[in-house]
């Protein structure tokens, strides 16, 4: 089972150890964030995977290359993020980084639209749960010209509309034609995998994976036959679906899907250490309703035209970078973190600060979350919209201290 838990953990605690002592040892923490900060505590949306055997860092120092000038970018998935808070409506930022940077590490869901996946080469598409690890310093990410993939289709999603695994296999043969994707096959899980969403008090959403053991057996499966990643197709439910949908088409709501898709992806990243990314299935009363919404937010007009879904994680893990001890990069050649300014209270922004990573929170981008730096006593450039802050990456790139380029200038304090 995998589920999300809300927890209170004072600002005296290690966030992340609390919450692996709270859980137990036999209890996998996937996911955390905070979602709110009182004067004394952190509000933490935790999500578990339960009964699985926990891993150990493998490194202490990391070598620093400084040949390569690379950012990670990152819009944190069913948070109503007002740009990334859509199927790859962050995209034209992200493909304007990659102009600038040498690469641009992202999580999946920023450059996912639909069936099409426009991420230029230098963009690596890197599961959340690895870049998570990424980011601690845990794992190394190695370029590879491309992967084989496998894919599990969920047994639910068939059992649900018999009629989806078409979509599935259409899907994925197109992309094989078209992109040249390796696709070694696709197996279905012995038995329904049992994603549903929801909808956590924050306004953000998670979920919870009533079998992942199946979903394990499968990619297990396609391991041993030489798959080098995994896409995960799966139906998640969605309580008052046409409802939730239409708010969320409307720009009102935050992506029901993409809490319990992280959820998914997240498990087979800790199990098997290697690329995957998940999408959904939908029934046929879900690209019914796709095809009777009529206009939406511009900001999701790609999922509308194209239910499948399935395109778009195949091309971004054709070339996902792999995961193991040593690899070409590490987190000691980021130079820079990319995130909302509400969304300070995560993983990726704990590490700007641990490894002295410049950290740049952008305001534009509101969420359902207000977990600022400002709250978190954390040091970051504050950019007012992504067109600054891609200013303040082609300053950090020069050379060039990102203040030089404001006024007034403040004058230079005494240390003593």
């Amino acid at each position: 089972m995998i589920y999300t838990e809300i927890h209170k953990v004072s600002k005296s605690d290690n966030i992340e150890e609390y919450l692996n002592y709270i859980i137990g040892s036999n209890n996998i923490l996937l996911r955390w964030a905070i979602v709110d900060v009182t004067e004394e505590e952190y509000i933490v949306e935790a999500s578990i995977l339960e009964n699985e055997e926990k891993k150990e860092p493998w490194i202490e120092e990391l070598p620093i290359r400084n040949s390569k000038f690379i950012v990670a970018c990152i819009i944190p998935t069913g948070v109503k993020a007002s740009i990334g808070g859509y199927i790859s409506d962050a995209l034209p930022i992200v493909n304007t980084l990659s102009n600038i940077c040498d690469k641009v590490i992202v999580n999946p869901n920023m450059v996912n639209g639909s069936f099409i996946n426009y991420a230029r080469e230098n963009v690596l598409y890197v599961e959340g749960y690895s870049l998570d690890n990424f980011l601690k310093g845990n794992i190394a990410l190695t370029e590879v010209i491309n992967n084989k993939i496998g894919v599990i289709i969920d047994r639910g999603a068939i059992e649900t509309d018999p009629d989806s695994i078409n979509m599935a296999i259409n899907t994925i043969e197109s992309l094989r034609v078209i992109a040249g994707i390796d696709c070694i096959g696709y197996t279905i899980t012995d038995e329904p995998i049992g994603g549903h969403a929801k909808q956590m008090p924050s306004g953000a959403f998670s979920g919870e994976v009533r079998n992942p053991d199946t979903l394990f057996d499968a990619a297990g499966k396609l391991i041993s036959k030489g798959a080098q990643a995994i896409a995960i197709a799966t139906y998640i439910k969605i309580d008052d679906v046409e409802k939730n949908l239409d708010k969320y088409f409307k720009g009102k709501l935050a992506n029901p899907f993409g809490g319990t898709e992280a959820l998914l992806s997240h498990s087979v990243s800790h199990v098997f250490d290697i690329p995957c990314a998940h999408a959904p299935i939908l029934p046929k009363w879900e690209k019914e309703y796709y095809e009777k919404v009529g206009l939406v937010d511009p900001r999701a007009a790609s999922e509308v035209v194209s239910p499948g879904y399935l395109g778009c994680i195949l091309k971004g893990l054709h070339r996902s970078p792999q995961i193991g001890m040593v690899g070409d990069i590490n987190v000691n050649d980021v130079k820079a973190i990319i995130v909302p300014y509400g969304c300070c209270g995560g993983i990726p922004t704990f590490m700007a600060q641990k490894f002295s990573i410049p950290l740049i929170a952008v305001k534009e981008n509101k969420t359902v979350l207000n977990v600022t730096p400002e709250k978190m006593g954390m040091n970051a450039i504050v950019a007012e919209n992504y067109l600054e802050a891609i200013g303040v990456v082609a300053a950090l790139k020069s050379g060039i201290a990102p203040e030089m380029l404001r006024r007034p200038i403040s004058r230079i304090n005494q240390i003593t």
